[in-house]
């Protein structure tokens, strides 16, 4: 018998280290308007540091680390020299993807395994949904067996119990997903950066939002299909709770500057809302296209998706 976080970690690894972009497409990958948002924003954070990296946990396909660099050394050429740009990643497959991409950058790309002091920001897109999560309902944990038949047992880690206690989940007859492992990379974030910021980019939800998922988050998805039963082989996915991101921030002396929903996030950005603007009066159809997809990132991710800006203190 195992249980599911540990099932979870176990499959999420052996996806991604297939081909997953035939299953789902990030909003990177949509256009590269976002990329370009998302680093005029990071510029104005990292401005005056003299040496400032860019972290980025979870690479993909390494299109937003290309949409990202490319700004920097179309617009803001004299902050690209003096920055680094650091990606996070297991896969050794996606790695060999990140660097195939991202060959005209060289010198300026490196990639690590572990984390190391920096100053700058450490971001991401779509990674905390991805790390595993113990499944709770009614103080018992969900745990496969042989079959991966569902099992209900005693709560496998202590710390699960706690952050139920002190989220204020206890009580709540529901499912419940307790990603203990958001909060290992929450302190392991906080105590590499000597000065900046963290940077979260991914679906998710609110304490006050919980009681809309009864049944919990968790889905997969396969061939661009979503499956409320996920399995191996497929993209399996949890919401991220944000608010057990921001409280449990705190201790790791992580504070709130900013958290809204994407939509209002990219609307609140002038160059993306000028390239919006500039789209919506072209009639070149590759322009409207564009404009679709722009729409798109708006309408089905606009709420769904949350920003959230700490600051180490």
């Amino acid at each position: 018998m195992i249980s599911f976080r540990d099932w979870m970690a176990k499959s999420v690894r052996e996806y991604y280290r297939s081909d997953f972009r035939k299953d789902f497409f990030t909003a990177p990958e949509l256009d590269r308007a976002f990329g370009y948002a998302l680093a005029s924003y990071m510029a104005e954070f990292i401005r005056g540091y003299p040496e400032p990296t860019l972290f980025e946990l979870g690479g993909g396909s390494g299109i937003l680390a290309y949409d990202i660099l490319t700004y920097f050394r179309e617009r803001e050429p004299d902050l690209y020299s003096k920055l680094r740009y650091c990606i996070y990643d297991f896969s050794h497959e996606l790695m060999d993807i990140q660097r195939h991409r991202l060959g005209e950058f060289e010198g300026k790309v490196f990639w690590t395994e572990k984390f190391f002091p920096l100053q700058g920001i450490v971001f991401s897109n779509e990674f905390f949904d991805c790390l595993p999560v113990h499944v709770i309902k009614g103080g018992k944990e969900l745990f496969l067996d042989d079959a991966l038949g569902e099992v209900w047992a005693n709560v496998s880690d202590v710390r699960t119990m706690e952050v139920l206690k002190r989220m204020g989940y206890e009580d709540l007859f529901q499912v419940v997903e307790v990603c203990l492992d958001c909060l290992d990379f929450l302190k392991s974030v906080a105590e590499n950066l000597l000065e900046g910021y963290h940077f979260v980019i991914d679906y998710g939800y609110t304490s006050k939002d919980l009681t809309r998922f009864p049944e919990g988050t968790l889905v997969g998805y396969r061939a661009h299909r979503l499956y409320s039963r996920p399995s191996e082989g497929m993209d399996i996915t949890a919401h991220v709770n944000f608010s057990l991101l921001e409280e449990y921030g705190k201790d790791f002396g992580l504070e709130r500057l900013v958290f809204t929903n994407l939509r209002d996030f990219l609307l609140q950005r002038p160059l993306f809302r000028e390239e919006l603007e500039r789209l919506s009066l072209s009639d070149r159809p590759e322009d409207i296209e564009r404009l679709s997809r722009l729409k798109t990132m708006l309408i089905s991710m606009g709420e769904r998706f949350k920003v959230l800006l700490q600051k180490k203190l």
